[in-house]
């Protein structure tokens, strides 16, 4: 992807440590917009959905960004960002879709690299962006879409707000990073203490980088927001009348004291000259703390793009294994639990700020991944979980200005 579409994609969380630009203000709008025609079938009896829709890339965003040099010899840059300003899918007014900041931080820039504050969707999320659309587009193989336990755990794809960052500047091809997260104020008579931090590393010369980042968030809910439930084990989750055979995390009410979600990464890159090769490698745990219970899973994704003539033909695969469950001090696999998907596309530039892109993108979701948060009070209550499985094929348009 050229570099102004790549910039574009992941400014929101790399434009308080980028070098400083020129003194003043700068106003950037990225949108991405498509044509999904697509179907959705899933396996427990429901009939196969068929959609033709006008859907917006995740991307979409205004941002603002203004520069100042100080008279200690350090610069200072203010950044924010809008984010969820579509107005597709239906809703034609910016109040349905709950228009919202995504990054708001000022960072000091100098011999010491960056040193920041504020919200920031920290390097943990943004080295998964290797899909070459910026994770615009969730249905397919875009590694950033799998790194989080099911749809009720943790999930690793964040936005942290009361956050401190500081990433160093290039040493001879080396570079490091952390970042520090305050986090949510527990609700009252609640003892949990909500933070969480990042330590990344990365070397890169010539067409080769590599890097490893790691994740830790302590006292969070189940999903990892700041007001959303806490999680306990549901024993008639899953495997017919044998209760307990697969359990899985429910919804609860509050931050959990004693609770952890922990997560590493790595990943590596080559650029070949005709092609490219990029690869991420993921673990993640999440343990319930005073009580021995959690889940934890691994995964992957893989993204090769190769430049012609006229653009970029690209490919994604990525996949979830299925979850390890603890409960109790013993450990064992939920059945059917895990993700996996990929898509095909190419890119077509038709400016230098514009390219039009046709994709095929598909994904399959386990039936304990897909709807792992119901509380099934009985063995009844399992046909609400179902395997699913989507496809489509996308005509899109991506604008950066």
């Amino acid at each position: 992807m050229k570099k102004q579409l790549l910039a574009a994609a992941v400014a929101g969380a790399i434009a308080a440590p980028a070098a400083m630009a020129a003194e003043g203000p700068s106003v950037n709008i990225y949108y991405p917009m498509a044509i999904q025609i697509g179907s959705t079938d899933s396996n427990n009896g429901t009939a196969t959905t068929d959609n033709e829709t006008l859907v917006d890339g995740g991307g979409a965003r205004l941002m603002f960004t203004w520069t100042d040099q100080l008279n200690n010899g350090m610069g200072l840059t203010a950044y924010m960002s809008f984010g969820n300003l579509a107005a597709s899918n239906g809703n034609p007014d910016f109040s349905a879709n709950t228009v919202s900041v995504r990054n708001a931080h000022l960072a000091l820039t100098g011999d010491h690299g960056s040193i920041g504050f504020g919200t920031m969707e920290n390097f943990f999320e943004i080295d998964t962006i290797i899909d070459g659309y910026g994770a615009d587009w969730g249905n397919g193989g875009a590694p950033l879409y799998f790194i989080n336990l099911g749809r009720t755990g943790f999930s690793f794809t964040r936005r942290d707000g009361e956050s401190v960052f500081w990433h160093s500047k290039d040493m001879n091809g080396f570079s490091a990073k952390a970042a520090y997260t305050f986090g949510p104020a527990a609700t009252a008579g609640n003892a949990a203490d909500p933070t969480g931090y990042q330590l990344g590393v990365q070397y890169a010369s010539g067409a080769l980088s590599i890097g490893a980042n790691m994740a830790q968030y302590d006292d969070y809910p189940a999903d990892g927001g700041a007001t959303d439930a806490a999680f306990a084990i549901d024993t008639n989750a899953d495997n017919g009348a044998v209760a307990g055979a697969n359990a899985v995390l429910v919804a609860g009410a509050a931050p959990i004291a004693g609770s952890d979600a922990s997560a590493q990464s790595w990943r590596a890159s080559y650029d070949f000259g005709s092609f490219k090769v990029s690869g991420t490698m993921f673990s993640m745990k999440q343990t319930l703390g005073a009580i021995n219970e959690g889940v934890e899973a691994t995964g992957y994704g893989i993204n090769v793009t190769m430049p012609v003539s006229t653009g970029r033909v690209i490919l994604n695969m990525s996949e979830l294994d299925d979850q390890d469950i603890t409960e109790g001090g013993t450990t064992r696999a939920l059945t059917d639990s895990g993700m996996s998907g990929f898509d095909i596309s190419y890119q077509h530039d038709v400016s230098a700020n514009t390219y039009m892109f046709i994709m095929y993108a598909a994904q399959d979701t386990g039936d304990n991944f897909n709807d792992n948060g119901a509380t099934n009070a009985t063995v009844a209550d399992i046909t609400g979980d179902t395997d699913s499985e989507s496809s489509a094929i996308m005509l899109g348009l991506t604008a950066s200005f």
